[in-house]
């Protein structure tokens, strides 16, 4: 799926590193997504290259969540973004789906993290009501 929001996926791939080294450097085991070059492959191999990659989100190594980095700057589509991350927690069997929200110009720290309050509250330990 390349890139979320932003078309340059170098630019993904280095927000995703800082927020991964962030989360990394607070205690947590997590690493930024592998990317794999697909130049020169043929369009059914690269397409399995991305398929393959994006089962893990972005961020991996968290336990029970599946993360996503929009590397959108200051154009937001929380909504969009986090329902796309809401459909790889799925797939990938994960209870929790979070969206990062790099915000362009300030420091990583900064960043939104956003979740679905259902998410939110299994993340804090207790089980949200049927909907």
């Amino acid at each position: 799926m390349g890139a979320l929001g932003n078309a340059s996926r170098g630019i993904h791939a280095q927000v995703t590193a800082m927020v991964a080294h962030y989360l990394s450097d607070s205690g947590l085991p997590v690493e930024p997504r592998p990317y794999k070059s697909t130049h020169g492959m043929k369009l059914s191999e690269a397409l399995a290259v991305e398929l393959d990659d994006d089962l893990g989100g972005d961020l991996r190594g968290l336990d029970d969540a599946y993360a996503i980095v929009s590397s959108r700057g200051d154009r937001y589509r929380l909504s969009t973004d986090l329902a796309r991350a809401r459909v790889g927690a799925d797939v990938a069997g994960k209870r929790t789906a979070v969206v990062v929200q790099w915000r362009g110009g300030q420091p990583v720290s900064e960043a939104f993290a956003v979740l679905s309050l259902a998410d939110l509250t299994r993340l804090l330990g207790g089980n949200p009501p049927a909907p």
